[in-house]
């Protein structure tokens, strides 16, 4: 019975390093908002894009994006803090790689809603809807 445990160990272990789970679950996320006819190649692309830019992408409308920023716009004068921008960053984070990231980000002490949303793009790696 341990060599069974200590194989199931490995696997997960396996799993986790090479964030297997994350990578199946981002991709048929993708699959079920994008539904794309094709989608093998959508799968390929999809691969590509994650060799490419690692585990940032998210998809998201420019409505979403302004949504969130709206919500930590507390005061409704077009600019959140710095901290209430990581917040709201990390929001529509969907990894501990984006949550590392936005962490490490330089993020100015007010932010307005172009630069929230640059941020998303560029921290994020968010794609259009």
């Amino acid at each position: 019975m341990s060599q069974v445990n200590h194989l199931k160990e490995k696997a997960d272990e396996y799993l986790r390093k090479h964030r297997i789970n994350e990578l199946f679950e981002d991709i048929c996320t993708a699959i079920c908002f994008k539904q794309p006819e094709d989608i093998e190649g959508f799968i390929i692309q999809q691969l590509k894009l994650k060799k490419e830019q690692g585990f940032k992408t998210g998809i998201f409308s420019d409505e979403e994006i302004d949504n969130v920023f709206t919500l930590f716009d507390l005061k409704k004068d077009g600019f959140i803090g710095k901290e209430a921008c990581k917040d709201a960053l990390k929001t529509l984070a969907s990894s501990e790689y984006q949550f590392n990231e936005i962490d490490e980000q330089n993020i100015p002490e007010k932010v307005d809603a172009a630069t929230f949303t640059r941020l998303c793009y560029s921290v994020l790696g968010v794609q259009k809807q």
